[in-house]
């Protein structure tokens, strides 16, 4: 059945307006999308390929290997290593991880999955916090918006990873029995839930700034003449209007989020110990990273050694860097003023 003229002109309306126009401006910014492309890689990595290169090579990420090379030997196993075990030769292709070694490919990709879903959970909490407050800042103004301002002036005056240390802990070490029906190990979904609770502030000051102006547009005016009530014109005319803004602000504060996870488990307020994280693997090769290792028999496969001991912070620098590439380019895109 041919394609008739109107149907013609019905696509070519949808694919310049709305979500088309705003994907056409995004993929012409060859630099966002190679982050985008980036970030689903690693997505997919993480998510998808660690459960099936855990069944290809029969072990786990938490499965420790011991090797009686030297006692107590803290130095890990270079790329590429087969360990002998009760049923035969297992492959580690990216060694193994100080006495224990473990798997660490497949501890990085499950770390990964820990890393990710910290962000992604605590950004929709800080996302919610920030626009429902903002929301209410900026519309409502007046008293509502002098208290909500002088809280959110006091979170932002303390420092926010000594404010997760010092009052996140007590309440993470609580939800270490929050899994979720073992969907989560224990104690992400608390660290999630804590970070997300400290991280709302910078949403909704920005939510605040961007409902304070339009409120003062035409359509929330002849929405309050046509008798609409305040719940219904913030729901159907002004968080339509700020979804663009929270998409590129949900990607940096994703961002911030990874790193603050990383930075919390090196200092040993992130996940417990034995979780996988990238902060979590980072901490574990800490001032070891230049350490020579007389089992690797080679400089260049303590060289290996050591570009292993840093895949966590070149993943944890990929996917920062593509949250952060992507936001931009998200910024650009949902601009109509911007220069293409």
């Amino acid at each position: 059945m041919t394609q008739t003229a109107a149907d013609t002109r019905a696509d070519a309306f949808a694919a310049t307006s709305g979500g088309g126009l705003v994907w056409r401006r995004f993929r012409r910014d060859r630099v966002a999308l190679v982050a985008l492309i980036g970030l689903l890689v690693v997505v997919v990595l993480c998510f998808l390929g660690e459960p099936l290169l855990a069944r290809l090579l029969g072990h786990g990420p938490d499965e420790p290997f011991p090797v009686p090379i030297l006692e107590s030997d803290p130095h890990p196993l270079g790329w590429w290593s087969h360990v002998q075990t009760a049923d035969g030769k297992e492959l580690l292709p990216l060694g193994g991880d100080g006495p224990l070694q473990r798997d660490e490919l497949l501890r990085l990709l499950a770390g990964g999955q820990v890393s990710l879903a910290i962000a992604f959970i605590a950004t929709m909490i800080a996302l919610l916090i920030g626009v429902i407050l903002g929301t209410l800042s900026g519309y409502f103004a007046g008293g509502v918006d002098a208290v909500i301002s002088r809280i959110t002036e006091l979170f932002m005056s303390f420092p926010l990873l000594l404010l997760v240390i010092a009052l996140g802990q007590t309440a993470a070490q609580r939800l270490q029995s929050w899994t979720l029906y073992g969907l989560f190990q224990p104690g992400v979904l608390g660290l999630a839930v804590v970070i997300g609770l400290f991280a709302w502030f910078y949403p909704a000051r920005v939510v605040r700034t961007l409902v304070l102006s339009l409120r003062e547009q035409e359509f929330v005016e002849a929405a309050h003449m046509t008798g609409a009530r305040d719940w219904r014109i913030i729901r159907s005319h002004l968080l339509p209007h700020l979804s663009g803004p929270l998409i590129v602000w949900g990607t940096l504060v994703g961002a911030g989020v990874i790193v603050l996870e990383a930075s919390l488990s090196v200092l040993n307020f992130g996940v417990r110990l034995g979780t996988a994280s990238w902060g979590s693997m980072l901490a574990q090769s800490w001032g070891t990273l230049l350490n020579y290792n007389p089992n690797q028999g080679s400089i260049i496969a303590g060289a290996t050694s050591t570009l292993v001991k840093t895949a966590p912070a070149g993943a944890l620098f990929i996917t920062v860097l593509c949250l952060a590439l992507v936001g931009d380019g998200l910024r650009s895109a949902l601009d109509p003023r911007a220069e293409r």
